[in-house]
């Protein structure tokens, strides 16, 4: 066999069609998921944004409260003062140190807890304006991946339809029991034809008999005895045979040497 026969280039076309409309089919499917990721990150980045806001406001809002603490125990401290210069005796003066001490310990307190306040808002100031810079970023990629999904969408769904169109051409050419098989077997192995090479099946790689082998060889497709798959033999794969290398000649040999060879090739000598 020197080519392959119509039919098995019909079938092998067959089988290359369907291949690309699977897997365009499911790279149109997973276009959605793509605008989907984008939305999701940028929903959870405004997410953030908003609970950055929250935490600002709150943070704000315990400083404020701080200041009006600190500003009641500096009054109290400065009340007590006061009457500690008027106290008639020892243990008067002694509850009014205790309690200048305690107002002088809870504005230390809360000058403490408004740094750290402070600091937190600072860090958060920070995340924020950085929440704000990849909002417009992701709104910007996603407006991007939609113009993108809407050109491949376009695109993927004309290579279907010329492939579609293409694949009802061919499957009226094709012997209807042998198309029959072809479809039986790709709808469970997920390809209905293989390449015999090298005394294999390319579908599963399993050996082929001698004498199927032979049959292949000369023009036959036949059912690969373990995958079902129909095998057909391509002659274009088959590696060439090496070149062989001219004989080698003794530098200095005489003609009659040379003769000598080649008479004792022929009888035996």
């Amino acid at each position: 066999m020197e080519k392959l026969s119509e039919e098995t280039q019909f079938l092998v076309r067959l089988q290359a069609i369907e291949l690309e409309r699977i897997r365009l089919t499911a790279a149109l499917k997973k276009l959605p998921s793509d605008i989907a990721h984008a939305e999701k990150l940028l929903s959870d980045g405004r997410k953030r944004l908003t609970e950055l806001d929250a935490l600002l406001k709150r943070e704000e809002l315990s400083r404020a409260n701080y200041e009006l603490e600190i500003a009641g125990h500096r009054i109290k401290a400065a009340r007590f003062r006061g009457q500690l210069d008027t106290a008639t005796n020892t243990t008067q003066a002694t509850a009014l140190e205790h309690e200048i001490g305690f107002a002088e310990k809870e504005i230390g307190r809360l000058e403490d807890e408004e740094l750290v306040s402070m600091e937190a808002s600072e860090r958060m100031d920070q995340e924020r304006a950085d929440a704000v810079t990849l909002e417009g970023k992701l709104t910007e990629t996603l407006g991007l991946i939609r113009a993108r999904v809407g050109e491949q969408e376009l695109e993927f769904r004309e290579e279907i339809a010329s492939l579609t169109a293409e694949r009802e051409v061919l499957r009226p050419k094709i012997t209807s029991d042998l198309l029959a098989q072809f479809d039986r077997t790709a709808s469970t192995k997920g390809t209905g034809i293989a390449r015999a090479e090298g005394q294999q099946c390319s579908g599963c790689r399993m050996g082929i008999r001698p004498q199927v082998w032979n049959q292949l060889r000369d023009g036959t497709i036949l059912p690969c005895e373990t995958c079902r798959r129909i095998l057909y033999y391509d002659p274009a794969m088959e590696p060439s045979a090496p070149a062989k290398s001219p004989q080698s000649v003794k530098p200095g040999a005489t003609a009659g040497e040379l003769g000598g060879s080649s008479i004792q090739r022929r009888t035996g000598v």
